[in-house]
């Protein structure tokens, strides 16, 4: 007989202002049997009540909701009682579930219908992964947002990467031409920040792939284009990469570069495990722009990335990784830097001052 001890059910708050939404959601969590119904609510006043009463273990909210919408109860959740929160949205609330990540939420996907379920059933199986992916996410208290630091402000966080984690120089004689950015979960606000903290001068095209649900770019794009101060695009194949413009890949493309200043968008597959591949756009990075390259891998599960930041250092870039500290889920990082294939190691409120410096350090040491 075993003496293990049995595992504990996932215990899950289902907030949906729908009565025949919230059963349904809820018979997918009863007849699955990690899960367990911690309670519901039907508004987002007590989503906030029963977060604090039930303390579950993950929430799935639903941005429409009465009283409180799902950004306010997310804002008002993450503040008292930090916990994760998984937003189940339909198409027409983007920009509000852009925002609710920004505040705390740690995913978005499309909301499981009866009519969506029957015609693709691996959208139950995606609802339950999620769940129990975030569940296990250690979030932390999300204070009212405050303005962006300034310049001096950042300068005085930088700290220098603890021994043994930076693999090689940090500078480069190679002025950089182009900046790849890598996020997955909790990358929206992250992105947000180092682009903020670049500023508006910044001489570089930057490319980002950034792991979200399908349906929601164009929301991210509107959302960065409204608290950032460069363009925000979505990419389109073939086009020119012009300096200080931000391009993500379109819905089902993986975003890349065929040669310098050229976009390749190519369709995602099947079986691809990661749409956009950070792995893909490092890599094509690598092969267009070699030692004048940098990327930055910033936050999300699993391992996408490090194959490809590995073929940009064997190039000569320069590669950044956000510290564990300052990171909402460490995994992509922490592959890359396990992986020895990243340069410098920073909190996310130093990384855009650190690449500033890049660029000037290059500069002046004569680079092209």
């Amino acid at each position: 007989m075993s003496t293990h001890p049995a595992r504990q059910p996932i215990r899950v708050l289902v907030v949906e202002d729908s009565r025949a939404q919230r059963e349904l959601l809820v018979g997918l969590l009863h007849a699955a049997s990690q899960f367990e119904v911690a309670g519901t609510a039907s508004n987002g006043q007590e989503a906030i009540d029963a977060t604090l009463r039930l303390r579950p273990d993950v929430i799935a909210m639903d941005i429409h909701l009465p009283i409180l919408d799902g950004y306010d109860a997310t804002r008002q959740i993450m503040q008292r009682c930090p916990t994760p929160i998984v937003l189940v949205s339909s198409g027409d609330a983007g920009r509000r579930s852009i925002e609710a990540i920004a505040a705390g939420a740690l995913a978005v996907m499309h909301k499981p219908t009866s009519t969506a379920l029957a015609s693709h059933p691996e959208d139950r199986e995606a609802f339950l992964t999620t769940l129990r992916l975030m569940a296990g996410v250690r979030v932390v208290t999300r204070f009212p947002s405050r303005q962006a630091l300034q310049p001096r402000d950042v300068e005085l966080r930088i700290t220098a990467p603890r021994s043994g984690e930076v693999n090689g120089p940090a500078r480069s004689p190679f002025a950089p031409h182009v900046l790849a950015i890598a996020a997955s979960t909790g990358g929206p606000l992250a992105v947000q920040t180092l682009l903020r903290g670049l500023g508006e001068h910044v001489s570089l095209p930057i490319l980002i792939a950034q792991h979200i649900a399908r349906g929601f770019v164009p929301a991210l794009v509107e959302w960065l284009n409204a608290t950032v101060p460069l363009p925000v695009v979505i990419a389109h194949h073939t086009e020119r990469l012009q300096r200080g413009h931000v391009y993500l890949a379109p819905d089902g493309y993986h975003l890349m570069v065929r040669d310098r200043a050229v976009v390749a968008l190519r369709a995602s597959a099947p079986n691809d495990r990661y749409s956009p591949s950070a792995d893909l756009l490092f890599e094509s990075v690598a092969r267009a722009y070699g030692a004048h390259a940098i990327g930055v891998v910033l936050t999300g599960m699993g391992a996408d990335g490090t194959q490809g930041l590995r073929a940009l250092r064997a190039m000569g870039g320069q590669t950044f990784a956000r510290d564990e500290a300052s990171c909402v889920v460490y995994g992509m990082p922490r592959a890359a830097v396990a992986a020895g294939v990243i340069t410098t190691i920073a909190p996310l409120t130093a990384l855009p001052n650190m690449i500033v410096q890049q660029m000037a350090d290059a500069h002046v040491q004569g680079g092209a």
